[in-house]
């Protein structure tokens, strides 16, 4: 079940407080943005896009809502786990040992902030998509745009699961 790891008590580093104090901002222009437009938009608006970035499903206004709270849920559960849980609880791809604890803790804290901000942006720029198109305003295509952020978002666990691979283990 849970291995047992050195109890090293590694924090958030600067950068990682500094991802987070953005991704609080972003959600606050998140609720701002929606809250600015939303007297504005059509009852009708479009709910979900193709690959292409065009629309494909529509709803109710109402429904642009959803983005902001989701995405206040998914930032602070990600941010109470990379803040409050200890990072020694974490399971780990790798052997854990008093040398390389440090290292891999740190290093675990700061996917989860890069994930958490990553995930903020795209719920924004998907919101803001909406709005523009809900409103007929000519907007850049996001068909590649997104799918590269969501491609890089996943790619990037990855990334750092290889780098913990490759750290003296002794």
């Amino acid at each position: 079940m849970f291995r047992k790891q050195p109890k090293i008590d590694v924090k958030p580093n600067e950068t990682d407080h500094l991802l987070m104090r953005i991704g609080s901002v972003l959600l606050l222009l998140h609720f701002i943005l929606v809250g600015v437009f939303y007297i504005d938009l059509p009852e009708s608006i479009p709910t979900h896009f193709n690959l292409k970035g065009k629309a494909d499903g529509f709803g109710d206004k109402s429904s642009v809502w959803a983005l902001p709270i989701i995405s206040t849920i998914l930032y602070f559960g990600l941010s109470k786990m990379t803040t409050k849980i200890k990072t020694w609880q974490y399971n780990y791809p790798t052997k854990v040992t008093e040398q390389n604890a440090p290292y891999l803790y740190a290093l675990s804290i700061q996917m989860l902030a890069r994930i958490n901000i990553g995930s903020v942006l795209i719920f924004f720029i998907i919101s803001l998509h909406t709005i523009l198109i809900a409103k007929g305003m000519k907007v850049l295509d996001l068909g590649y745009l997104l799918p590269v952020l969501f491609i890089g978002m996943t790619l990037y666990p990855f990334f750092v699961i290889y780098k913990m691979f490759n750290i003296p283990k002794s």
